[in-house]
């Protein structure tokens, strides 16, 4: 089932999102720091159209816009609002990986009226020394521009190894731009990066957050993952009220190793979300 894509003004300039047509209740998916929308494919295939989905590309990643400021997760969630309303999407299950959680447990908090249910995928308040630095060296580390395809993939498959050739060829298509030289560049800028990954850290505001949250929460651990620590996501399990735990043999990206049984569990919990009163 393709994606279509559409494009949202937000509040800073235009958005791209991607939707795949399907049944209510609907499903908001939002990415992790230097993924894009299209990140969510896998999971949309194994779906199948039990739920509309969309996912955007979030602002200074894929082809939505690069505003120079404005990178705090008040700025992310209110292109997540904007989406939302643009695309008509009544109290989803708000579905969120690593950075993408930590704006998706931000919408929930603030706007509880706006989700029907709230995944975490391998998000919390809390991140991992490692996951961190690895973020950290992904984001700055990298060549600023790869002379062909061969130097693109070769990178990819060296810094991320153990995917499928379906997964790569997936970021081949989104994660880079082609200049006119044929040459490849990143689509997520690294300023924009820079100023998500230096942001303050806001653990205990997060924790508290949690505690508050009044839809069913879903959080998934890749247990090869060294972002989500099973210490903080047991702790994530005994502080939100209304939770269920998935822990899923993955890396931290749960969305490309787990796609099949991800998917499931956000349609279960969807479905949960959508006899909430």
């Amino acid at each position: 089932m393709p994606a279509r894509q559409t494009t949202v003004e937000g509040p800073a300039g235009t958005l791209e999102a991607w939707e795949w047509p399907g049944a209510e209740p609907p499903a908001l998916l939002l990415h992790g720091i230097g993924n894009y929308g299209r990140v969510w494919d896998f999971v949309a295939a194994a779906i199948g159209g039990r739920l509309r989905l969309v996912a955007p590309d979030a602002r200074g990643h894929g082809e939505s816009v690069t505003p120079e400021t404005g990178y705090a997760p008040e700025d992310f969630v209110a292109d997540a609002i904007a989406v939302l309303d643009a695309t008509g999407l009544t109290r989803p299950v708000v579905v969120g990986h690593s950075m993408g959680g930590a704006h998706a447990l931000v919408l929930a908090a603030t706007h509880p009226d706006r989700v029907g249910a709230l995944a975490l995928v391998d998000a919390g308040p809390e991140i991992g020394r490692e996951g961190g630095d690895r973020a950290r060296r992904l984001s700055f580390g990298r060549p600023d521009r790869f002379d062909d395809d061969a130097a693109a993939l070769t990178y990819l498959r060296e810094t991320s190894p153990g995917y499928s050739d379906a997964v790569y060829a997936n970021r081949m298509e989104h994660v880079f731009r082609r200049e006119s030289d044929g040459a490849l560049v990143w689509r997520s800028g690294t300023d924009a990066l820079l100023q998500i990954l230096s942001g303050p850290a806001r653990s205990t505001d997060a924790w508290r957050a949690l505690e508050t949250l009044p839809m069913p929460v879903l959080v998934v651990r890749g247990t090869r993952s060294p972002t989500l620590s099973r210490a903080t996501y047991q702790r994530m399990l005994e502080t939100i009220p209304h939770v269920t735990g998935l822990e899923l043999d993955a890396g931290h990206n749960v969305q490309l190793d787990r796609p099949a049984e991800l998917a499931d569990a956000i349609v279960a919990l969807a479905i949960r979300g959508s006899s909430r009163p």
